[in-house]
C-alpha cells in the first residue's frame, strides 16, 4: 500500500473542504514531514487513516453500534456542527495497492451525517476511478481486513512514547512476540493451535478417565518446549566457544611463527622450563610443609628423647606397681588355704605356717622392683607416651636434614632456571608477543573449559529431554487407547504436531533473519561503532542477546536510554524487512528523547531506509534548522499544523516546517 492523498473536511480540528495533504514520494525522496506543536491536529490525521480504512474496527468494534457512533460524533468538527452542518463530514483517501503483479488505484470516502441526536455513516470505495457496487464495496472491506488486519496496520504507527515506554518497561520481548505473530502470520498457527487444543481438551474430559493423562501431557509438553530451549541456548553457547578457540588457536599459530621466524626462544622451550620451576616450587614447598610439621609437632620430643624414655620406664615401673598391688590387696590368705585344701584333698591339714609361706611367695614372685609413685597416669595418658615414645624410637632424623639440603640445591636450580627465563624475557624484543601468546592459550583453556561444562549441561538435559520425550509418548499412547476409534482425535493430534512443528521452525528462521538484519544496520545508528558485533533473539523467550566482537554477551544496562531505543526501531525495521510487508511508515513524536548524535543518524541512515514512503509527526523541538537540512534531502513534502484558535480550526502550511521556508521541489 502507497498513500497518494488524504482530504479532511470538518474531521476534528479541520473545519471546511479545504483540507488536504499529498503524501506521494519518490524512490529517493520517501519521507513526507507534517509539524506541528500539540493541539496542531497530528492525531487527527492519524486516527483519520484508521477510520477510513477500518471504520469500526479501527475501535475494536465488529459492526458499527451507538459506542462507535459516539466516538465518531467526537470526532466531527464542533465548528461545523454549531453552523448546524448536517451532511458534510468527510474523509477521503486515495492509495495505490498491486495485486496479481497489477497496479491498481483506489479512493476510499468515508461520510457521515447527522439526523438529530444519531449519527449515519456510508461508504464508497472506487477502484481505477471506477465505483464498486454494494456487494463489490463488502468484498472489498473483507478482504482488506484479511490481508491488513487492522493489527497490523497498527504495527506501522509508531508512537515515540509508546516506544520509551516498551523500552523503559522492558517489554521488547513481549513486542517481539506479538507483533511477530502478526507480520509472519503465526497468529493464524496460534489461534489454531488454541482451537485445537480446546477440542481436545472438550474431547478429552468426555472421559473422566483421560483428563489426568491430558493435564500431564500438556505439562510435558511445556518441560520439553523448555528443555529443548534451552539446550538451543547452551549449544548456541558452545559453539560461540568453539568459533572463539578456533580463532585463537589460529592467532597463537601465526604468533608462533613470526615468534621462531624473527629467532626468539620457542615458546615450547620456555614453557618447559616454567613447568621446571614450578615442580621444583612444588617439591620444595613440600619438604617446608614436612620439616615445618616435625618441627611444629616432634621436634621438642626427640630433642628430649632421653627424658622421654625415662618418663616411658617410670609409666611401665609405676603399672607393675599397681598391678602387684592390685592381686596383693585383692588376694586373701584364707582363699589360698581353701584352694590349697581342694588341691590336696580335705583329709590332711594344712598348717598355717605353710598357708602364710605359700601365700607370701606368690606375692614374692610377681612383686616389682622398688618404685615411687610419680606420675599416677590413667591408662590414656600411658597409652599417649608410648606412642609417642614409638614415633621418637622410629623416627630417622637424617630424613629432615636430607630434605633441608634437598631444598637448598633445588633453590638454586630454580634460581639459574628463573635467571634464564627472565634473561630471555628481558634480552627479547617480542616480550610482548610471548605476552600474548600466553594470554591466548589461558583463554583457549578458558574456552575448553567452559566446552567441557556445557558439554556435560547438554548432554544432562538431553538426556532429561529423551526421557520426558518417552513419557510423553507413552502418555499420548494411553489418550490415544481412550480415542483409537476417533479419526478426528487422530488428526487432532498431527495437525498439533504439524503446526507447532512449523510454527517452531518459523519463529527461528524469522528471528535469525531479524537478528542479523539488526546486526547490518545497528553499527550505522550507534555512536559507538562495532560495538554490537552478533545479536541472539530467544525463539521461546524472545530476549535479545547482544555480543561483542570477542562474542561476550553486552548487558543492555550498558546501553543508555537512547541507544536502547535505536536498537528497538532497528529490530522493528528489520521484522519488517523480514516479511515481506511493503507497508508505510508512521512515526509520531519519534526523535523527541534521542539526543543529537542519535536524531542524526536516525534521519540519515534509518528513515531512507524505512520503505518507500514514511510520514513523520513532529514538534517544534525534534529537529532543529541544522537538523532538517538532514532531512530535507530525503523529504517529498512538508507541512506544517497551525491552530487558529480565532478561527477555532487547523490550517495547513504547505511547504514550510514551521519558521523554515522549503525551497521548491520537483514533485511527480
Amino acid at each position: 500500500m502507497h498513500i497518494q492523498k488524504l482530504a479532511l473536511r470538518n474531521i476534528g480540528a479541520y473545519h471546511g473542504d479545504l483540507n488536504k495533504f499529498d503524501f506521494r514520494t519518490a524512490a529517493n525522496r520517501n519521507v513526507i514531514l507534517l509539524g506541528g506543536k500539540n493541539g496542531a491536529g497530528k492525531t487527527t490525521i492519524l486516527e483519520s487513516l484508521r477510520i477510513v480504512l477500518f471504520g469500526s474496527m479501527a475501535y475494536g468494534f465488529v459492526t458499527e453500534n451507538e459506542p462507535y457512533f459516539r466516538k465518531i460524533k467526537t470526532l466531527l468538527n464542533r465548528k461545523a456542527i454549531n453552523e448546524n452542518v448536517t451532511d458534510n463530514f468527510q474523509i477521503t483517501l486515495d492509495y495505490s495497492s498491486t495485486e496479481d503483479f497489477e497496479l491498481h488505484e483506489y479512493s476510499l470516502v468515508r461520510s457521515w451525517r447527522i439526523k438529530g441526536d444519531r449519527v449515519r455513516e456510508s461508504f464508497s470505495v472506487k477502484r481505477d476511478n471506477q465505483f464498486l457496487s454494494a456487494q463489490q464495496t463488502s468484498d472489498f472491506q473483507s478482504r482488506l481486513r484479511e490481508e491488513m488486519p487492522p493489527r497490523l496496520f497498527e504495527l506501522c504507527l509508531f508512537d515515540g512514547e509508546d516506544i520509551s515506554r516498551i523500552v523503559s518497561e522492558e517489554k521488547i520481548p513481549e513486542y517481539l512476540k506479538e507483533s511477530g505473530k502478526i507480520l509472519f502470520n503465526l497468529d493464524l498457527f496460534v489461534n489454531l493451535e488454541k482451537d485445537l487444543n480446546t477440542y481436545r481438551t472438550q474431547y478429552a474430559q468426555q472421559n473422566a478417565s483421560a483428563a489426568e493423562e491430558v493435564a500431564q501431557h500438556e505439562k510435558l509438553q511445556l518441560e520439553i518446549s523448555q528443555l529443548k530451549a534451552d539446550i538451543s541456548e547452551k549449544e548456541q553457547l558452545l559453539e560461540m566457544h568453539d568459533e572463539e578457540m578456533s580463532h585463537l588457536n589460529d592467532s597463537i599459530k601465526q604468533n608462533k611463527r613470526d615468534f621462531e621466524i624473527h629467532g626468539g626462544l620457542l615458546q615450547e622451550k620456555r614453557q618447559e622450563l616454567v613447568s621446571r620451576i614450578n615442580v621444583i616450587e612444588n617439591k620444595r614447598k613440600s619438604n617446608s610443609d614436612q620439616i615445618r610439621q616435625f618441627i611444629s609437632s616432634l621436634l621438642p620430643f626427640f630433642i628430649a628423647r632421653k627424658q622421654l624414655e625415662d618418663v616411658a620406664n617410670q609409666l611401665n615401673a609405676e603399672k607393675q606397681f599397681e598391678s602387684f598391688d592390685y592381686v596383693a590387696t585383692s588376694l586373701e590368705k584364707e582363699t589360698v588355704g581353701l584352694l590349697l585344701s581342694e588341691v590336696l584333698g580335705s583329709n590332711k591339714e594344712i598348717e598355717e605356717v605353710k598357708v602364710t609361706s605359700i601365700f607370701n611367695g606368690i606375692l614374692d614372685l610377681i612383686r616389682p622392683n622398688q618404685t615411687n609413685l610419680l606420675h599416677r597416669a590413667s591408662f590414656e595418658q600411658r597409652s599417649e607416651i608410648h606412642n609417642l615414645y614409638k614415633q621418637i624410637q622410629a623416627l630417622d632424623a637424617s630424613e629432615f636434614i636430607s630434605r633441608f639440603d634437598e631444598n637448598a640445591m633445588l633453590l638454586k636450580e630454580s634460581q639459574e632456571l628463573r635467571f634464564q627465563v627472565e634473561t630471555n624475557d628481558q634480552s627479547s624484543e617480542f616480550r610482548e608477543l610471548l605476552e600474548h601468546i600466553e594470554d591466548k592459550t589461558k583463554q583457549v583453556e578458558q574456552n575448553k573449559l567452559m566446552m567441557e561444562q556445557l558439554g556435560i549441561e547438554i548432554q544432562t538435559m538431553s538426556e532429561s529431554l529423551n526421557s520426558k520425550i518417552l513419557l510423553k509418548e507413552k502418555v499420548e499412547e494411553k489418550i490415544r487407547d481412550y480415542h483409537k476409534s476417533e479419526k478426528s482425535y487422530a488428526m487432532t493430534e498431527k495437525l498439533l504436531k504439524v503446526s507447532e512443528r512449523f510454527r517452531d521452525r518459523q519463529w527461528r528462521k524469522k528471528l535469525d533473519d531479524v537478528a542479523n538484519e539488526t546486526v547490518r544496520m545497528v553499527d550505522m545508528l550507534f555512536r559507538k561503532k562495532d560495538f554490537i558485533k552478533r545479536i541472539h533473539i530467544d525463539h521461546t523467550t524472545f530476549e535479545l542477546k547482544l555480543y561483542n566482537q570477542t562474542y561476550q554477551e553486552i548487558s543492555k544496562e550498558r546501553l543508555s536510554a537512547g541507544e536502547k531505543e535505536m536498537l528497538m526501531l532497528t529490530v522493528i525495521l528489520a521484522m519488517f524487512r523480514v516479511s515481506g510487508w511493503k507497508l508505510p511508515f508512521v512515526f509520531d513524536t519519534l526523535m523527541g528523547r534521542l539526543d543529537q548524535d542519535h536524531k542524526k543518524a536516525l534521519m540519515k541512515h534509518f528513515i531512507p531506509r524505512c520503505g518507500e514512503q514514511v510520514l513523520m509527526f513532529t514538534t517544534d523541538s525534534e529537529i532543529t534548522p541544522e537538523q532538517f537540512h538532514i532531512i530535507e534531502e530525503y523529504t517529498a513534502r512538508c507541512y506544517t499544523l497551525e491552530y487558529n484558535a480565532t478561527d477555532e480550526s487547523a490550517v495547513i502550511v504547505k511547504d514550510h516546517y514551521f519558521d523554515i521556508v522549503r525551497e521548491a521541489v520537483q514533485h511527480s
